[in-house]
């Protein structure tokens, strides 16, 4: 289950899984690691390996193995598997405090490849994400987008409240769960997560997703090293702006790029104007501009009423 410094699945020569080469025991049973499905054969993630966890009967789970191996020795410094460790710490956190919109934390555990320890977490797995999910299915009512966004909101607050700043906040890292014909949604992947008084970020390195950055993101990737006094950086505001970006994006899947007018909007609904007013206030350039999350908060709850959600 290892290959070029990534961890993957081992396959015979004629390219099919060998199955017990690919197998974690979890709580005591044989679990199988599997790809997610067939759009993602090797791996889903970057700076980790995201697969699926199978007894092969009827559980399931999401297993995210670390792409950086623990260091070798007491003092030296591995930024990747340090993000890896503080992700745990942070998913521990909110699976303590109940936290109903985050992908619900299982277990940790490492495995031993070719001397090294990389680190892994099991989490329970999702039906889909929000990219494959609205892409597949654009035409879905006002009601269910205005309510994923009210999980998604939700699940950015109560981060905050822990002082942790998701920072990857994207369609491809919000993921639907289906029981009993109910759909909720839960934000992942806090591999880019920052504590208040923790800081993982190299000066000038690009933090978050090329095409959601926050403009102290993006002042941090171009301007950082060159020490002109800007704005970068990237806290519990820039999460605003990507959530700003995110709103946007569920009812135009495009994102919102320059200055964006009400005409731009052109979605038909009794609160689109106000709607609009709330996303527009989170895409402020200045951070002291931008929207609270109390105010934010405030919006939802009026547009949430006149829609009768």
């Amino acid at each position: 289950m290892y290959f070029n410094n990534r961890i993957c699945l081992t396959h015979d020569s004629e390219g099919k899984l060998v199955d017990e080469n690919n197998v974690i025991l979890f709580e005591g049973e044989k679990y199988y690691v599997l790809p997610l499905n067939s759009s993602y054969l090797l791996s889903k993630g970057g700076n980790s390996s995201v697969y699926r966890l199978t007894d092969n009967k009827s559980t399931e789970y999401a297993i995210k193995f670390s792409n950086y191996p623990r260091p070798n020795k007491k003092g030296d410094k591995s930024k990747g598997y340090s993000r890896f460790i503080y992700e745990i710490s942070a998913l521990k956190l909110a699976a303590e405090n109940e936290f109903q919109n985050v992908i619900k934390f299982i277990s940790e555990d490492s495995i031993q490849l070719e001397g090294k320890e990389y680190p892994y977490i099991i989490m329970e797995k999702a039906d889909t994400d929000l990219k494959e999910y609205l892409l597949n299915d654009p035409a879905i009512d006002i009601q269910q987008k205005f309510l994923l966004c009210k999980d998604i909101f939700k699940a950015i607050k109560d981060l905050h409240s822990l002082y942790i700043y998701h920072r990857d906040i994207k369609p491809d890292n919000i993921l639907l769960f289906i029981a009993e014909n109910k759909f909720s949604w839960k934000i992942a992947d806090l591999g880019l997560a920052k504590h208040r008084d923790m800081d993982f970020d190299d000066i000038g390195e690009k933090v978050g997703p090329f095409g959601w950055f926050s403009p102290e993101a993006m002042n941090k990737f171009l301007t950082e090293k060159s020490n002109l006094g800007l704005d970068c950086i990237i806290d519990e505001h820039s999460d605003i702006f990507m959530l700003g970006e995110l709103f946007w994006f569920v009812f135009k899947l495009n994102i919102p790029l320059g200055q964006i007018k009400i005409e731009d909007f052109n979605i038909d609904f009794p609160e689109s104007k106000t709607y609009f007013e709330l996303v527009q206030s989170m895409l402020s350039h200045s951070k002291k501009d931008r929207i609270t999350l109390d105010g934010i908060e405030f919006f939802l709850d009026n547009i949430g009423k006149e829609l009768f959600v």
